[in-house]
């Protein structure tokens, strides 16, 4: 039986911990958000004088039992039947010069041009605006032999970084090795991309290594990643940005011109901005 509670906004680790007392691991917590701006692009806050609302799953407790172990009233739980799961679809993307984003049911061959992506939860379900311009970008002017995929998530760039030729290395700080290889063999360029589950930004990262690196992560992370390289000439040729809103725009221009970049190519779709820098010389 699934039971609901509010709960003050902001104390999800305070709840899960009183669970986990109990030896309750099935459960979650709605959060009352707020989606606001910062000099980054966008976050998110706990909404102050609204509550989230905890929901927690006890095979074999009354509702009595559970009001105790959580100490709340029993009148507080209200029994509660969470939706029907059903399997999200997507519409095939037309990208440019003849390449496509291509969901499942896939057909039995795969076209020359064809991206293919199960979404699994990871981000980069190909959906956002953003995800769409760096395709169009890699397909239409990424060059070299050997790149960088800062950011990974689902790894539906490093798979059209891996089509278009190159060797990659897909970077992600979350655990994301099994989906990006799945993702690899259903494309088959699985020997093309090497996931690395560590921070390019608090960690080493191999500077010099790189033709191209592609990073959808926004303008704070992408500077700190610039700013680390011991010198220009280490940096990649090409560095293709996106997750930039119109406020960071110019931060960004900064930093890379400072490292003896050129931006070569932008798009705009809505807020959102993706930007091609050229390394001078």
């Amino acid at each position: 039986m699934w039971y609901s509670l509010e709960v003050p906004s902001g104390d999800n680790e305070a709840w899960s911990l009183r669970l986990y007392e109990h030896d309750i691991y099935t459960f979650y917590i709605d959060e009352a958000i707020q989606t606001i701006k910062d000099e980054d692009g966008y976050t998110y806050e706990f909404s102050s004088g609204e509550k989230s609302r905890l929901y927690v799953y006890m095979e074999n407790a009354s509702k009595e039992e559970l009001s105790r172990m959580l100490e709340v009233h029993a009148d507080d739980l209200h029994e509660w039947e969470p939706p029907e799961w059903t399997e999200a679809s997507y519409d095939n993307v037309k990208l440019v010069n003849g390449w496509t984003l291509v969901y499942p049911p896939f057909q039995e061959k795969q076209e020359e041009r064809e991206l293919r992506l199960d979404p699994q939860g990871a981000f980069g379900t190909g959906i956002h605006v953003t995800t769409r311009d760096v395709l169009e970008c890699i397909i239409i002017r990424a060059e070299g032999k050997m790149a960088a995929d800062i950011g990974a998530g689902s790894g539906v760039l490093s798979i059209a970084l891996a089509k278009k030729g190159m060797q990659v290395a897909a970077y992600d700080v979350e655990p994301v090795t099994r989906e990006i290889e799945q993702q690899a063999a259903l494309n088959d360029v699985r020997g093309r991309i090497e996931v690395y589950e560590q921070d390019v930004v608090d960690s080493a990262f191999p500077y010099g290594s790189y033709d191209l690196a592609v990073i959808n992560i926004g303008a704070d992370v992408t500077v700190r990643w610039l700013e680390r390289a011991d010198s220009v000439e280490i940096l990649p040729q090409q560095v293709v940005v996106s997750g930039l809103v119109d406020w960071t725009v110019e931060r960004m221009k900064t930093a890379f011109r400072d490292k003896s970049y050129e931006d070569v190519w932008s798009k705009q779709t809505n807020e959102w901005h993706t930007i091609l820098f050229q390394r001078r010389g």
